[in-house]
């Protein structure tokens, strides 16, 4: 049902999108999606075509007195396949073909066909079927990360930038800095209930001279995201499983529980998973907002507002946000890379058996066919999302149609 929601709302979207941005020009920009996605995709399958095996599957080839392009089938197969079952394979996938009949093989069997293959070939498992069951997890996880970023970066970017060089309480700007470090060092030598009071302390502290305003907020902020960011996601992820799920027993690592469990039950298995890819993406949204941020509030328009007599707030949210949301809109289409990479590890980490999980597998077994399939997926997600976002701009700022049409 939640599914079927979120589905009417993206086909929502993308006609207001379109309708915002003029067919002609959502035309042209859709059209050229679609000419990048087959020369990906056609990529990925060269690669794999041209991938070299291990020792083991060489050694197996030999064995068989097959053809190097027998290769994917001995690898997913294994070496104790037989020459019957690899001639049938190779003859399944179309590898006696030459690179570019070999891909239109695929094409026709992911498109015309819809069938997507198999997950684990020598099981004959369906790609299809794998997908079903874990898709949702990483789709989800997906969702609630950016939220979660956006509520973290959204208003400490518009707090930040309006505090940026203005007056305020004078606190030592070394204080927060100080404090971290004295933290780590507590974390190393000192026990968990020391580290974690000193940590509720240094929260407090920054969440008060943030709150408080003037330029020792707009440091803090800025600080607090520069260190965000040097924390890779895998140190970020066993921290907090650390945290909260080992040492306070907050959140149960028992896997993930889908909608149909129950509202409660969904959020209580994926929440911190989430907030730690959520952390992870938040400071560069954040840097990006308040630096555009800064830059419009000293255009003229400002100036024209204030002379009107318009409030702070209604400038900062009506007349300065909006323009400046179109570079963070291009990073987040660009952030699905990396929120791949990210996934990955923290499904590892908090067993969530997700798509990222499912690649490791099949890199793992060299399961060429499924991770062809999966890479165009992601590769079509990631040009479909950044052409929608790219349509979009035109309905954040005009200008951006008027200077495409010159």
């Amino acid at each position: 049902m939640i599914a079927i929601i979120l589905l009417i709302a993206f086909i929502a979207l993308l006609a207001w999108v379109v309708y915002a941005a003029g067919p002609k020009f959502a035309l042209k920009r859709f059209g050229g999606a679609l000419i990048v996605l087959l020369l990906v995709t056609f990529g990925v399958s060269a690669m794999l075509k041209l991938a070299s095996a291990d020792e083991a599957t060489q050694q197996a080839l030999e064995e068989l007195g097959v053809s190097r392009n027998s290769e994917p089938c001995v690898s997913a197969l294994g070496v104790g396949a037989s020459v019957d079952d690899v001639n049938e394979c190779v003859e399944e996938r179309g590898l006696d073909q030459n690179v570019f009949a070999q891909y239109g093989t695929w094409v026709e069997q992911v498109v015309i066909d819809r069938d997507l293959g198999f997950a684990f070939y020598k099981n004959r498992e369906k790609l299809s079927d794998t997908m079903r069951q874990r898709l949702p997890r990483t789709a989800w996880l997906f969702l609630y990360s950016q939220i979660t970023a956006l509520l973290i970066a959204v208003p400490l970017g518009i707090w930040s930038a309006y505090q940026a060089n203005r007056g305020g309480r004078n606190f030592p700007r070394w204080l927060l800095p100080v404090g971290i470090g004295i933290l780590l060092l507590i974390g190393l030598f000192g026990g968990f209930r020391l580290t974690s009071l000193f940590a509720l302390i240094i929260a407090v502290g920054a969440i008060y001279s943030i709150v408080a305003g003037g330029r020792l907020a707009d440091n803090n902020t800025n600080f607090l995201a520069f260190a965000l960011l040097s924390i890779p996601v895998f140190v970020l992820a066993e921290t907090l499983r650390y945290a909260f799920a080992i040492e306070r027993d907050v959140y149960q690592l028992t896997g993930y529980e889908p909608w149909s469990a129950g509202a409660f039950e969904h959020f209580k298995s994926i929440w911190l998973p989430a907030l730690v890819l959520g952390m992870a993406a938040s400071p560069v949204y954040l840097r990006l907002l308040r630096a555009d941020m800064i830059q419009n509030l000293q255009q003229d328009f400002v100036s024209v507002a204030k002379a009107k007599g318009m409030s702070n707030t209604h400038i900062l949210l009506r007349h300065v946000l909006r323009p400046s949301t179109v570079t963070l809109m291009t990073v987040l289409g660009l952030n699905i890379a990396q929120l791949v990479n990210g996934a990955i590890v923290v499904e590892f980490i908090y067993d969530l058996d997700g798509m990222g999980s499912y690649l490791i597998q099949a890199f793992s077994r060299r399961e060429f066919f499924a991770v062809q399939t999966i890479v165009a997926l992601v590769a079509a997600l990631f040009i479909l999302t950044n052409t929608v976002i790219d349509v979009m701009y035109t309905a954040v700022d005009p200008r951006v149609k008027a200077e495409d049409d010159k």
